[in-house]
C-alpha cells in the first residue's frame, strides 16, 4: 500500500508538470509532440480499465488489475522519459519503471502457474470466499452482475433540445470539438466550455474554429457526445464514410497472445510485444476491432500476428491472424 501511494503520488507531480506547462516550471521544455503523447496516455487509461472485466476469483482479479495499473504507469513514466525535461521528473520517472517492470514480471509468472491444470493454492491458505468480508454476519460488498452484451442505445436527435454555441477547436483526426455553449438540459449540464467527442466524425466536415453552431449532444456509449451540429450554411455535412487507418500494408506486424474475445462488443484483450506506429510499449490491453469480423475464430491462448492503427480517435486492431 504505501508503494501505490508513492507511485500515485508520483503520477500526480508528473502530471502537474504537464498541466501547468512549461512557462511555469522551471527548466521544463516539453518536446514537440508532448500533448499528443499524454492524450494517448490518458486514452489507453481509461479504455483500459472502462472495459476490464472482472472474473469473480480475488486472486485472479487482483492480479489483473494491479498488472493493468503497473502496465499504465510504465507507459506513463516512458512517455516523460521521451518527452519530459525536468530532471527531478525524469529520476523519477526510471525508477517507475525500474520498480514496476519487476512487479509485472511476478504477476506474469503467477498468472502463468494459476492457468496450469495442476495448480494448487498454498495448503494452509484459506479458500476462496473465507476472507474477513465473507465472513458469517459482516455484509459482503454485493457486485451487480454485468449485464449481457447489446447493441448500443443511439441517442433521437428529434427528443433532443438544440443548444446555440461557438466553435472554439476542431480536430477532426480525434474526432473532438471545443464548444463555448449555452447550458445543455437533457445532460443537467451548465454553460461552459468543453471538448466533445463526435458521433460521427463526418458531422465536422466543413465545420472551422469561431463558427456560430446549433447543436444537440447527449450521453453515447458512456461518453458525452455530439450527435447533430448544424453551422447554419445549410444543411449539416452528410454522412460519409469512417475514416480508414493507414493501408494495412504500411503498418508494423505485432506479436501477441489472445487472452479474451468479446465477439459481442467487437472487443479483443492482447498481451503484446511494442507498437511502432502508436508509441506504445508491450502490455496486456483491450482493443476495439476496426472490423469485429476479424475475430471470427479467435480465441484466448492464440498466440497472433496483428496490426493495430488509430480509427476515428481510438487505438483498434486493423487485421489479426493466427500464429507467430
Amino acid at each position: 500500500m504505501k508503494r501505490l501511494t508513492v507511485t500515485l503520488t508520483a503520477i500526480g507531480a508528473i502530471l502537474a508538470i504537464v498541466t501547468i506547462g512549461p512557462d511555469q516550471i522551471a527548466q521544463a521544455q516539453p518536446a514537440k509532440g508532448a500533448p499528443a503523447a499524454y492524450e494517448r496516455v490518458r486514452e489507453v487509461m481509461d479504455d483500459r480499465f472502462k472495459d476490464m472485466k472482472l472474473a469473480g476469483d480475488p486472486d485472479k482479479d487482483f492480479a489483473a488489475i494491479l498488472l493493468a495499473h503497473h502496465e499504465d504507469v510504465i507507459f506513463l513514466a516512458r512517455t516523460q522519459l521521451e518527452h519530459g525535461a525536468d530532471e527531478q521528473l525524469r529520476q523519477m520517472a526510471q525508477k517507475i519503471l525500474d520498480e514496476h517492470q519487476k512487479q509485472i514480471s511476478e504477476l506474469k509468472e503467477w498468472q502463468v502457474r494459476n492457468r496450469s491444470a495442476d495448480y494448487r493454492a498454498k495448503a494452509d491458505q484459506p479458500p476462496h470466499g473465507s476472507g474477513p468480508l465473507d465472513q458469517k454476519g459482516t455484509p459482503a460488498p454485493q457486485v451487480q452482475a454485468a449485464a449481457p452484451a447489446q447493441a448500443a442505445a443511439q441517442p433521437a436527435a428529434t427528443n433532443l433540445p438544440t443548444v446555440s454555441g461557438t466553435v472554439e477547436k476542431v480536430d477532426v483526426g480525434a474526432g473532438k470539438i471545443t464548444l463555448d455553449h449555452g447550458a445543455i438540459p437533457n445532460l443537467n449540464m451548465d454553460a461552459m466550455t468543453m471538448v466533445f467527442r463526435v458521433q460521427d466524425p463526418a458531422l465536422l466536415q466543413g465545420v472551422k474554429a469561431g463558427d456560430k453552431v446549433k447543436f444537440q449532444a447527449d450521453r453515447v456509449n458512456g461518453q458525452i457526445s455530439v450527435v447533430k451540429i448544424d453551422t447554419g450554411r445549410g444543411q449539416p455535412a452528410p454522412a460519409r464514410a469512417a475514416a480508414q487507418p493507414a493501408a494495412a500494408a504500411n503498418l508494423p506486424t505485432v506479436s501477441g497472445t489472445v487472452e479474451k474475445v468479446d465477439t459481442a462488443q467487437g472487443k479483443i484483450t492482447l498481451d503484446h510485444g511494442p507498437i511502432p506506429n502508436l508509441n506504445m510499449d508491450a502490455m496486456t490491453m483491450v482493443f476495439r476491432a476496426q472490423d469485429p469480423s476479424v475475430l471470427k475464430g479467435v480465441k484466448a491462448g492464440d498466440r497472433v500476428q496483428f496490426q493495430a492503427d488509430r480509427v476515428n480517435g481510438q487505438i483498434s486492431v486493423v487485421t489479426i491472424r493466427k500464429g507467430r
